[in-house]
């Protein structure tokens, strides 16, 4: 197993990337005092952009932007980081015949040092990787959603170490509690909110776990997409009916695996009819199910839409590194929604560079004034813009190109990249 895992490492440079282990912060756990990074390397790079994966976000939501960015600019390399929970996910699955049934069983490590990673220590390893990037080329850090939070609190602080700042659909303030919310909890829609002080006497899981979304849910979406981006016509029973593989993945990506509609990707629909349930009326129950064309089964169509399925599912292809963060941990997202109270020496500053955000028409930022640019950095050129018609995660994997042009585009004002356009 070893071995295999070692050869699908190798194999990774022949293909345009490297995933590194980088140096984090000391917090005397010398196995997990790291962070990560999906590497596509430069020969000679100009400049490097180093993006910031946002909540339950891994490397690989960047994998195709990145891939285009690479293929309209040699010149420039770029980063797709990791926060150091990835150390503890066990990826041997993927190197298995069916790693459905492997993270079907999924047991859970030591989760008691996530206890100690919030915003300090993730800020510090963020430091680290800016540090290292820094020894490559002049760094602009980009952040998505709650990336976008961690990426605007890094520049808040260390501002000087980058030439250029990007906000993908978040800022500081994506997720902000009231200071009562953030110490002692509260009761929210999709559960409750464990307090600051409660959970740093032990109480609550050190992991997210959101509306059914925890370590295994997600390691078994990661597992679903990988197999279909393999073999992505092959049928098998879903339910009531038989689904391709394409289908079933795309079809729970959206459906038990998005949190709200505004994370969804917007990739074509399941070619299907609606029916009752048979089982459902015998019970007594009125339910409605889908069931696949007499013909055969539920497929999925690509109608066009902003991201193309089979390119998005590629993203879920690599072994090593995924699409999601599995163990979350809860500090940091307490902590990112309650900085102003955990950074209290913090306050707004003035960037000696322009500060690119791009919102997302069905996303978190659908208007440009939501990123509150003037509040958090008052002085700064801000370039604020919405992309109409994506969702969220569309911002990321849209075929059109949109995002990776903007982005190229402003690497070229602030005079990191010369002109230059797609191939």
């Amino acid at each position: 197993m070893k071995r295999l895992l070692a050869l699908s490492l190798a194999l990774l440079p022949a293909l345009g990337q490297e995933y590194r282990a980088l140096p984090g912060a000391d917090t005397g756990r010398p196995d997990l005092d790291r962070s990560y990074a999906l590497v596509y390397p430069a020969p000679r790079p100009k400049a490097l952009l180093l993006l910031v994966p946002g909540l339950l976000e891994g490397s690989t939501n960047f994998a195709l932007l990145a891939e285009r960015l690479r293929a309209m600019a040699p010149g420039l390399e770029v980063w797709a980081w990791e926060r150091r929970a990835n150390g503890l996910e066990d990826r041997r699955g993927f190197l298995r015949e069916d790693p459905v049934a492997y993270y079907r069983a999924l047991a859970l490590p030591d989760l008691t040092p996530l206890r100690a990673w919030g915003l300090e220590v993730h800020l510090k390893d963020l430091d680290l990787a800016v540090e290292a990037a820094r020894a490559r080329a002049p760094v602009v850090l980009a952040g998505h959603s709650l990336g976008a939070a961690l990426a605007g609190l890094y520049a808040l602080l260390h501002g000087e170490k980058l030439s250029g700042l990007v906000l993908l659909d978040g800022a500081p303030g994506v997720v902000l509690l009231a200071e009562e919310a953030f110490y002692e909890g509260a009761d929210l829609p999709f559960g409750r909110l464990v307090g600051y002080r409660a959970f740093l006497r032990g109480e609550g899981s050190p992991v997210l776990e959101l509306l059914g979304l925890g370590p295994k849910a997600l390691a078994l979406a990661e597992a679903e997409a990988f197999l279909a981006a393999k073999r992505p016509e092959e049928t098998l029973p879903f339910g009531p009916y038989r689904a391709t593989r394409e289908a079933l993945a795309l079809l729970r990506v959206d459906d038990d695996y998005s949190l709200f509609p505004v994370f969804s990707v917007s990739a074509g629909r399941a070619w299907a009819r609606e029916g009752f349930s048979l089982l459902g009326l015998l019970q007594g129950r009125l339910v409605r199910t889908v069931r696949g064309p007499r013909a055969g089964p539920i497929a999925w169509r690509d109608t066009g839409e902003a991201t193309d399925p089979r390119a998005f599912l590629r993203a879920f292809a690599l072994p090593e590194t995924g699409f999601s963060e599995w163990y979350f941990p809860y500090r940091l997202l307490l902590e990112v929604g309650g900085y102003p109270y955990v950074l209290r020496g913090l306050k707004p500053r003035a960037l000696p560079y322009p500060v690119l955000a791009l919102g997302a028409g069905r996303g978190l930022y659908p208007r440009a004034e939501d990123f509150r640019l003037g509040e958090l950095f008052p002085g700064t050129e801000a370039r604020a813009q919405v992309l109409p018609g994506l969702t969220h995660l569309d911002l990321l994997t849209e075929r059109e190109g949109r995002t990776a042009g903007l982005l190229l585009r402003y690497l070229q004002d602030l005079g990191l990249l010369g002109p230059g356009g797609p191939p």
